[in-house]
C-alpha cells in the first residue's frame, strides 16, 4: 500500500462516522465476550479504521495482527448495530491494505492459490484423502489449530461434482429450474449434503443444474485480504451462475450464500470506485453480480417457499429430538432464521427443540480457529454446552463449516449427529418419515 491509496471507498468510509460508540456491539461480539479487552471490540476497530482513513495513524503490521486479525467476521456487530455500521466491510478492507503492504502468510497465500484453481483443489483433496489413509492411527491427539485432526471428516471418495449429473430432471412436471452452487465443503467433505439437495429438489419437481466447472465462492480469500485472487474467482463464478433464464441459484452453505448474495456486489463496487482489482471492474460485471445476488437463495429458503411441492410425509411414529444452530452468515448476513426451522417442524417424526442462543457464533471462522485456537475453542465450548443441554439426538445447521467446527467438539459419548436440514428431509421422503 502506498500512502496515496485510499484505505476505503467513500461509501465504505462513511461507516466510520456512523458509529456512536454506544458499545452495543460488545454484548454480541463472540471474541470480546471471551477476551473482554478493547482490542477485541468492533467499536475499537471502527475507531481505528477512522483514524487510519483520516491519516491520524498509519496502518502497521502490528496493528493489523493485534486488532483486525482478532475477528471472526461473523457479522454480529453489523446485525445489532443501531446505526447500521458495516464493520465487516471496514475490517476486511484493512486486511486487504495490510496484505498489499506486508504480504500474506505464505501458507495462506498457497492455500488461496489452490482454492482459486479447480485442478489444484481436486489434486490437493486427493492427496489429503491419501494422506489421511496412510497416517490413520497416528492422528489421535494431533491438532489443526482448534480442531482435533482425528475428528475432521474424511474426504469424499469421489468429489460430489463427479457424483452428480450436470442436469437432473424430475420425473414429472417441472415446477422450476435452478442452478446449484455446492461450494468446496460439500464437494470434498460432505457429498451426502449435495446428494440430499438434489434428491429433495427433484422430488419437488425442480430441474437441478450443477455446473461441473464451478469452484470456490472466494469468501475465505477476500476476507483474508487477497482481493486480487478473489476477483479471478468471482469472475469465474459469474460466468457460470449469473443467468437470467433460471429461477434461482440454490446454495447449501450460509457462507457461500453470503458471498454470492452480499459480498460480490459490494467488493466489485469497492474495487471499481478505488480503481483497483488487478484489472478494471466493468459495469457489466457489477450488473452480473447484482443479477446473481437477486437469484441466490439458501436451499432452506427455496424449499420453505415451495413446501406445497413436497410429497406428503407419513411418519413412522418414532420421534427424533432435533435442535438447530444458526450459521452467522445465514442468520445475520441473509436474515434467514425461520425457514430451516419450518422445514424441521414439517417432518412428522421430528421433535424440534430450540437451543439457548441458537444464533451465537460457533467459533470457527475459517482460519480464525487456526490463528487463535484457544479463543475459538472457548467460543465453541459455549455452543456445545447449549446443544447438549437440549438433549437433542441430531443437530442441524445450514453451513458445512459450522458442521465441521461443532462436530469436532461434541461429546462423542452423547452420540449427537450433525446434519444439514435437507439431509433429514431427504431421509424422511425416502423412508416414509424415518429421520434417524
Amino acid at each position: 500500500m502506498t500512502e496515496k491509496k485510499a484505505l476505503f471507498s467513500d461509501n465504505t468510509k462513511e461507516n466510520c462516522y456512523h458509529c456512536i460508540k454506544c458499545g452495543l456491539c460488545l454484548a454480541h461480539c463472540p471474541v470480546y465476550k471471551e477476551l473482554l479487552t478493547e482490542d477485541a471490540t468492533p467499536r475499537g476497530k471502527v475507531q481505528l479504521s477512522r483514524f487510519m482513513a483520516e491519516g491520524s495513524i498509519q496502518l502497521s503490521e502490528e496493528l493489523k495482527t493485534a486488532f483486525f486479525s482478532k475477528c471472526l467476521l461473523c457479522g454480529s456487530c453489523v446485525a445489532f448495530c443501531p446505526s447500521g455500521v458495516h464493520g465487516d466491510h471496514l475490517f476486511s478492507g484493512v486486511r486487504w491494505r495490510a496484505a498489499q503492504r506486508y504480504g500474506i502468510d505464505w501458507r495462506k497465500k498457497l492455500l488461496f492459490q489452490v482454492m482459486a484453481n479447480k485442478w489444484m483443489m481436486s489434486t490437493s483433496a486427493w492427496f489429503g484423502k491419501w494422506a489421511r489413509k496412510a497416517f490413520s492411527g497416528i492422528e489421535k491427539g494431533m491438532q489443526a489449530g482448534a480442531l482435533p485432526v482425528g475428528r475432521i471428516p474424511k474426504m469424499n471418495e469421489v468429489p460430489f461434482s463427479k457424483q452428480v449429473a450436470e442436469v437432473v430432471k424430475p420425473k414429472g412436471k417441472v415446477n422450476a429450474r435452478v442452478l446449484y452452487f455446492h461450494g468446496c465443503a460439500t464437494n470434498y467433505l460432505y457429498g451426502d449434503i449435495g446428494n440430499a439437495v438434489v434428491d429433495v429438489l427433484s422430488r419437488m419437481g425442480v430441474e437441478v443444474i450443477t455446473p461441473k466447472d464451478q469452484g470456490c465462492c472466494g469468501l475465505p480469500i477476500f476476507m483474508s485480504g487477497d482481493r486480487e485472487t478473489s476477483v479471478t474467482v468471482i469472475r469465474e463464478t459469474l460466468k457460470l451462475f449469473a443467468r437470467p433464464d433460471i429461477d434461482a441459484v440454490v446454495v447449501d452453505c450460509g457462507t457461500c450464500g453470503a458471498a454470492l448474495k452480499n459480498e460480490y456486489p459490494h467488493l466489485l463496487k469497492e474495487l471499481r470506485d478505488l480503481g483497483e482489482g488487478g484489472t478494471t471492474i466493468t459495469d457489466a460485471e457489477i450488473q452480473a453480480a447484482e443479477l446473481l445476488a437477486g437469484k441466490t437463495k439458501d436451499v432452506s429458503v427455496f424449499i420453505s417457499e415451495h413446501m406445497d411441492w413436497l410429497p406428503k410425509m407419513k411418519g413412522n411414529g418414532r420421534k427424533t429430538r432435533v435442535t438447530y444452530h444458526d450459521p452467522c452468515h445465514l442468520v445475520k448476513g441473509q436474515k434467514v432464521s425461520a425457514q430451516p426451522r419450518n422445514i424441521l417442524r414439517a417432518m412428522p417424526d421430528v421433535e424440534y427443540v430450540e437451543m439457548p442462543a441458537a444464533d451465537a457464533c460457533c467459533g470457527g471462522g475459517g482460519s480464525f480457529q487456526v490463528e487463535f485456537p484457544e479463543t475459538s475453542k472457548a467460543i465453541t465450548k459455549r455452543k456445545v454446552a447449549n446443544i447438549h443441554a437440549t438433549g437433542a439426538q441430531v443437530l442441524c445447521t445450514c453451513c458445512p463449516g459450522c458442521n465441521l467446527t461443532i462436530g469436532a467438539h461434541l461429546d462423542p459419548a452423547k452420540g449427537v449427529k450433525v446434519l444439514h436440514p435437507v439431509q433429514l428431509l431427504s431421509q424422511a421422503l425416502q423412508e416414509g418419515g424415518k429421520t434417524h
